[in-house]
């Protein structure tokens, strides 16, 4: 596709009033600074996507009067006819104020702007014009065939990814068939991608390498905590006489509890009859208590029987009055809540009523007014059909409005009227119970008093009844009794007793020396043990480097791989270009590369060339860029007086040059 411009058209932009340019294949554009020679290029790229050339949308566009203030009330406009591949378009972008003046107000006020657009004289909206620019060609790939200084603009990401389209993919079957050792790389990648490998072979060698680094240290450890070694059998010829000695300990400390034992079997048996005696003597003692405890309990169950049975009846009586003295006090609690919380109701539909009656009445002298009787945009009085018309709408929203009121009043009016009726349903219903109530108690509490007046007559007549405790005071055999069992109690017997603590303290020291030869026999067992965990953490160490080999022969690959990826693509994007260079990785301390994006011509760098290199650099980018997307449109080129000669390009060219003597822009 090959893009042309054949004329632009700038009215009231910027710094522009009205300025016409026709275009050759070459058009120069003289100025001196400040008249205007950039504001071509911008209103061009804003009649297109409402941008400027340094790709703002918020730039002011309005003309500026002496004193550095928009001009209002103006309208701002930029047209062109284009060449599409021989057929010409026309387009057009207009930006206008809004004043809106209000009906009663003598000065219009400003309300806003409008963008109009137009495609060969027919009206469009923003969207479908955009639309049939973005047909012709994407914002972004236009600028950057139209602007030698835009490619640089950009971030490096973004010219990174320009130049990575324009390249192609480099496929690793391509790379393959240039390094085959790469294919085992490929084959270990098992779905991951080589970031994510790469991610993982360092987590992998990081932990092997801490646990690399922990193994000398912990043999070392092994090593200084075996114990010295020992003379076996030293040790157990030491343990073999200490155990003798043990084994005469314990026969001498048997011998004497064996005497002991049969010299006290006597003492024993005569504590063993004793004991039996004072055992029978002491049940003999409890079946006389449990004699008088029954004697005592009968006649006291003669004597009582029929004071228990009133009793009873007057804690039956009690209870049952508390009862009902309770449920009359929860019914009153009830009644209260419940006439309390049908008064709220009563309360909350009361002001419901008041606030609908006011609504009625506001509703009611609602009239028509002048907004309602006039036009919103010009401020006219409806015509007298309209006017009817209007009229006759308000009167039906009205009457509607006041009959939903009046229906809403009525069920509030219902609601209200069942709360009343609640209410006395409630009294009837509060004050019959509250009478059977009261009627039970005054009846209970009749009873109770005969019920107490007949338990006192009979506590006046009962016969006094002996206490076990008196009972037993009296009887001479429950004396005699337990004078035997003190006697028996206090009987002493001798005792004789056996000293073992010497033997036995001798015993222990000989059993101390014993285990502590013992725990001396364990350090060959403690050395084997130590011995086999260093071996055991040598062929671990073993292992664990092996795989950190491994590690760091993949890591090698998949540095390689993104050498050779790396290689590859700056070598095919170097190609395509005749004057510029591109840098696409970093190389880093330790070895390895970063993506990047610098473009050089000459080994300098683009941001330190001077305004004649930047436009042979930018020209070269978009000489390249055009074969790449197929599209050929107009270069701008500013600052052209600093350039004596441009590189050969297909494109239109719009040469922008600095003239002090032109104090107008002047077109050749």
């Amino acid at each position: 596709m090959n893009i042309l411009i054949k004329t632009l058209h700038i009215i009231n932009f910027k710094g522009v009033k009205d300025f016409r340019l026709d275009f050759n294949h070459v058009t120069n554009i003289y100025g001196a600074n400040a008249t205007g020679k950039t504001t071509v290029f911008d209103a061009f790229l804003w009649l297109l996507f409402g941008k400027d050339s340094t790709d703002r949308k918020d730039f002011n566009i309005k003309p500026l009067d002496i004193n550095g203030n928009k001009t209002d009330r103006t309208e701002n406009e930029v047209s062109a006819v284009i060449n599409v591949d021989g057929v010409e378009v026309s387009i057009r972008h207009i930006h206008k104020e809004k004043w809106t003046k209000k009906r009663g107000e003598a000065i219009a006020e400003f309300t806003g702007n409008e963008h109009l657009y137009f495609w060969n004289e027919v009206p469009l909206q923003a969207g479908e014009f955009q639309a049939k620019i973005n047909d012709l060609l994407n914002e972004k790939v236009f600028k950057l065939i139209t602007n030698p200084l835009y490619f640089n603009s950009m971030s490096w990401q973004d010219q990174r990814q320009v130049l990575t389209d324009i390249s192609g993919e480099i496929t690793d079957q391509y790379l393959i068939s240039k390094y085959p050792e790469l294919q085992e790389l490929l084959n270990n990648l098992d779905g991951k991608t080589l970031k994510e490998l790469k991610a993982m072979i360092s987590a992998s060698k990081k932990k092997l390498k801490e646990n690399l680094e922990q193994i000398p240290g912990r043999i070392d450890e092994l090593e200084r905590s075996k114990p010295e070694s020992i003379n076996e059998k030293e040790v157990n010829i030491k343990i073999a006489e200490l155990q003798t000695v043990y084994d005469d300990l314990e026969r001498q400390i048997e011998n004497k509890n064996e005497a002991f034992n049969k010299a006290n079997v006597e003492r024993n048996s005569s504590i063993q009859e004793n004991q039996e005696k004072i055992h029978s003597l002491k049940l003999q003692k409890q079946g006389i208590e449990a004699k008088h405890r029954s004697e005592y309990l009968a006649e006291l169950n003669t004597s009582q029987s029929g004071v228990n049975e009133s009793r009873a009846r007057v804690s039956q009586l009690e209870s049952q009055l508390s009862t009902q003295r309770i449920q009359l006090q929860q019914l009153e609690q009830s009644h209260v809540s419940h006439l309390q919380r049908l008064l709220r109701d009563k309360e909350d539909i009361e002001s419901r009523m008041s606030s609908l009656r006011e609504l009625f009445r506001s509703v009611n002298a609602r009239e028509l007014n002048d907004h309602d009787t006039h036009c919103g945009e010009c401020g006219r009085e409806h015509e007298p059909d309209k006017l009817e018309e209007v009229r006759e709408k308000f009167t039906n929203r009205k009457k509607e409005e006041l009959e939903g009121i009046n229906i809403q009043g009525k069920g509030l009016a219902s609601d209200l009227a069942k709360r009343d009726d609640e209410g006395k349903e409630a009294i009837r219903q509060f004050e019959a119970t509250k009478e059977a109530i009261e009627r039970s108690i005054l009846n209970l509490e009749t009873f109770l008093v005969e019920a107490k007046e007949g338990v006192s007559a009979l506590d006046a007549a009962a016969i006094v009844v002996k206490s076990v405790e008196e009972r037993l005071n009296e009887d001479t055999e429950y004396d005699y009794v337990g004078d035997l069992i003190r006697e028996l109690e206090t009987k002493v017997f001798d005792v004789e007793s056996v000293d073992l603590g010497d033997l036995r303290i001798r015993k222990a020291t000989v059993n101390a020396d014993i285990d502590s030869l013992k725990r001396q026999l364990t350090i060959k067992e403690q050395i084997e043990r130590a011995d086999k965990r260093i071996a055991e953490l040598k062929a671990q160490e073993s292992l664990w480097s092996q795989e950190l080999a491994s590690f760091e022969k993949q890591e090698f690959s998949a540095d390689k791989y993104e050498r050779a990826k790396a290689e590859e693509l700056e070598a095919r994007v170097n190609g395509m270009f005749k004057y510029a260079k591109f840098t696409l990785f970093n190389k880093l301390n330790n070895g390895g590369e970063e993506p990047t994006c610098k473009s050089t011509y000459n080994g300098v760098p683009f941001s330190d060339l001077n305004t004649a290199g930047k436009i042979l650099v930018g020209i070269d980018i978009i000489n390249t860029l055009s074969a790449h997307y197929a599209v050929i449109a107009p270069v701008f080129l500013d600052n052209r007086e600093s350039v004596s000669v441009i590189p050969e390009t297909a494109a239109q060219v719009v040469n922008l040059i600095v003239s002090p003597e032109d104090k107008v822009l002047r077109v050749a």
